[in-house]
């Protein structure tokens, strides 16, 4: 079982990949990979243009998307009603953007 955010079952072809000897990132089996991952991805999104891919969580993509898109001093609108909108903040005031909150309980819709 996989215990987040589930638990989750985690199906044991999964489980038997992950027993697995890991490969090396600079290997040509890891390019291999990747390339058939990214074309996969192509196509699972209908799109020509490159996808990028994050080994991140979800905060790493957040943070990623704010600093490669604003700079210090640009003004952002965070709907913060919870971890997730509180995370948004921090990031944005870590990177000394001008954070406008409209806030509201999480139970709030």
């Amino acid at each position: 079982m996989l215990m987040i955010p589930g638990p989750t079952p985690v199906p044991e072809a999964a489980l038997l990949a992950l027993a697995k000897h890991p490969i090396g990132h600079r290997s040509s089996e890891f390019s291999n990979l990747m390339a058939e991952v990214t074309q996969n991805l192509k196509w699972l999104h209908q799109t020509e243009s490159d996808v990028l891919m994050l080994t991140t969580t979800g905060t790493g993509a957040v943070e990623a998307g704010m600093i490669n898109f604003l700079s210090p001093g640009d003004r952002i609108l965070v709907g913060c009603n919870g971890k997730f909108g509180e995370r948004w903040v921090e990031v944005g005031e870590a990177y000394n953007l001008q954070v406008e909150k409209i806030a509201a309980e999480w139970t709030t819709t």
